[in-house]
C-alpha cells in the first residue's frame, strides 16, 4: 500500500520525477459546523433549478454526513432499511468494507435529538438513498462525492468539501472538551495522530482570540 501511494504521488515537471504535492496545490480547508449544515439544507430547499430526485439525494447526505462524521464511502449504500434500523436502535453498525479496516458503530445521543432529525429524511418507500438515476443501484463513490461537492462549493465556496463534515464533527467534539481518544474511536481513526490534526480550533474562534490582543 505504501508504495502505490508514493506512485500515486510521483509526477512528471520539465521532464523529471518529482514527489508529493505540486506547490501551490494545497489549500487550507475548512469544518462544515452547524450553522454551514443549515445553509446547505436551505439552499437544497430553495434551489429551483435542482432536479426532483437530486434534492433528496443532497439532504440524505448532508444530513448523514453531518450527524455521523462519516466518510462517502461509509454511506453511499444506505438504504431505507438501513435509516429505519438507525432509528429503531438508536445506532448503526458500519462494515469494515471502507477505508476504516476496522467495524464501527455510530452511536447516537440518548435525547434521541439526531434520531428526530433522521426521521425528518426517511423515505416513504424502500430505495437505496443515493441511487443512480433511471436505476435502483446506488451510485459510485467517486459519482455522489462529485455532486456533493459540486453544490457545496456553488453554496459554502471551494474552501469546504465532503470531507469538510468529518472535519466539523471531529471540530465540534474538540470543542466539547471530549478526550482525543474518545473521539478517535468515534469517528474510526486508526492512529491518534490522525485525529489531532482535525482536532483544531475554528477560524472564528481565532478571529476571537486574536480581537482581545493589545497589537
Amino acid at each position: 500500500m505504501a508504495k502505490r501511494k508514493l506512485k500515486n504521488q510521483i509526477r512528471i515537471e520539465n521532464g523529471q520525477e518529482q514527489i508529493g504535492r505540486r506547490i501551490g496545490t494545497t489549500r487550507a480547508k475548512k469544518p462544515i459546523l452547524k450553522k454551514e449544515f443549515e445553509r446547505l439544507i436551505h439552499a437544497v430547499k430553495n434551489n429551483k433549478t435542482l432536479k426532483s430526485n437530486s434534492k433528496p439525494k443532497l439532504i440524505f447526505a448532508f444530513t448523514l454526513l453531518y450527524l455521523t462524521g462519516c466518510r462517502i464511502s461509509e454511506i453511499v449504500n444506505f438504504s431505507t432499511k438501513d435509516l429505519l434500523e438507525t432509528i429503531k436502535n438508536n445506532e448503526y453498525s458500519l462494515t469494515n468494507k471502507t477505508k476504516t479496516k476496522t467495524s464501527r458503530l455510530i452511536t447516537f445521543d440518548e435525547k434521541r435529538q439526531q434520531i428526530e432529525i433522521l426521521k425528518k429524511i426517511l423515505p416513504d418507500k424502500e430505495i437505496y438513498l443515493f441511487h443512480k438515476n433511471n436505476s435502483t443501484k446506488p451510485m459510485t463513490v467517486v459519482g455522489l462525492t462529485n455532486n456533493i461537492n459540486d453544490f457545496i462549493h456553488a453554496v459554502l465556496g471551494t474552501l469546504y468539501s465532503t470531507h469538510s463534515f468529518r472535519a466539523g464533527y471531529i471540530t465540534a467534539s474538540h470543542q466539547l472538551r471530549l478526550s482525543l481518544e474518545h473521539i478517535r474511536q468515534d469517528i474510526g481513526h486508526k492512529n491518534i495522530a490522525t485525529t489531532a490534526r482535525y482536532a483544531t480550533v475554528t477560524n472564528e474562534e481565532i478571529s476571537k482570540a486574536k480581537n482581545l490582543r493589545s497589537w
